[in-house]
């Protein structure tokens, strides 16, 4: 559908409770971040859904005692997409919208934020900041949303992800942080993998490196280059994970920031594990060896094999928190 066209719907009402689009007031409210008995919204802002990834998202937020309030449209769908674009975007407003919702938590993530992006609301959500947690395609959302608003975000499990001890460990940023945290890399996720060429850890470009970290997956941010939603870097700490990709397509996407100039002045990189990413071919390059070639690029500081990513042990991350990581202690310290 052509954008003109687009906004006219958003704008005639076509979308039951939706916003007209406006010029963003980039003015926020005091952060929010997740409270015990806090009412969390569920959405499916890209990838369809089943009932039973549904019913295991319910299973976790109720055994974090939070409340949660389901969007209009959670189980909708429309081929590999949860629900026609207008539908996703209405649940997304209505839940920045919603008073009664303190935080919007994404069932999963799959595909379909980026067809989406293009129309949502900025101005609503800076009038509405609250925090929006999930990873994945929703890199897309995170990204974008905290760059136009400064709502917080938050690249963590997906609501239906497996809640492992280290998980919901590593929720600690979403409750918001008194002091520094420093998050130590899971043992468990190499342990009890058969394959463990790409969970283990490697440091790349030795060396410390502090700032406010952007990232997610690398799939998505790499397309979003070019675009009016393109991730800045510069002057950032990096944070990188991907899945079921050839090392040579991990190479492929790497060099396309590389000359995009998505990686000047970057401060550091920090790579999460790459599930699936293991090569398939006897003659491709292993994983770690494109990355640690494409990282000494960089020349940034920059590490293999932290504990985030399509993993069942991650960490959590808010976008745009100061943090610091030190490559061979294995460590990133979140700062409050």
């Amino acid at each position: 559908m052509h954008r003109r066209t687009f906004n006219k719907i958003l704008s005639t009402g076509i979308l039951a409770n939706s916003f007209p689009i406006k010029t963003m007031n980039t003015t926020t409210k005091k952060k929010r971040y997740l409270r015990p008995n806090s009412n969390v919204g569920l959405i499916t802002p890209s990838g369809r859904i089943t009932q039973e990834k549904l019913d295991k998202a319910i299973a976790n937020i109720e055994a974090l005692k939070i409340n949660y309030t389901l969007a209009d449209n959670v189980m909708a769908n429309d081929g590999y997409l949860a629900g026609q674009d207008h539908l996703r975007i209405h649940d997304l407003h209505k839940m920045y919208a919603d008073p009664d919702i303190d935080a919007i938590w994404c069932v999963r993530g799959g595909y379909g934020a980026t067809r989406i992006v293009d129309y949502l609301n900025y101005e609503l959500i800076a009038k509405n900041p609250k925090p929006l947690i999930g990873y994945s395609d929703i890199t897309v959302l995170l990204n974008t949303i905290y760059q136009k608003t400064g709502s917080p975000c938050f690249h963590g499990p997906v609501a239906a992800s497996t809640m492992s001890d280290y998980t919901i460990e590593h929720l600690k940023p979403l409750y918001g942080l008194d002091s520094k945290f420093t998050i130590s890399i899971a043992a468990a996720n190499i342990e009890k993998q058969t394959d463990k060429s790409v969970y283990q850890y490697k440091e790349l470009v030795p060396g410390k490196a502090k700032g406010k970290l952007v990232g997610g997956n690398l799939t998505l941010i790499s397309s979003m280059v070019g675009t009016d939603h393109a991730l800045v870097a510069k002057d950032k700490l990096v944070f990188l994970e991907d899945i079921g990709e050839e090392p040579y397509r991990i190479d492929r996407m790497l060099t396309q920031l590389i000359s995009s100039g998505f990686f000047e002045g970057v401060r550091g990189v920090i790579l999460g594990v790459f599930a699936g990413c293991h090569k398939k071919d006897e003659h491709s390059k292993t994983l770690v060896e494109v990355v640690g070639e494409r990282m000494s690029r960089i020349k940034a500081p920059s590490a293999y094999g932290f504990s985030f990513g399509h993993i069942d042990d991650q960490c959590s991350f808010e976008i745009g928190q100061m943090a610091e990581m030190d490559t061979g202690a294995k460590t990133i310290s979140l700062f409050p």
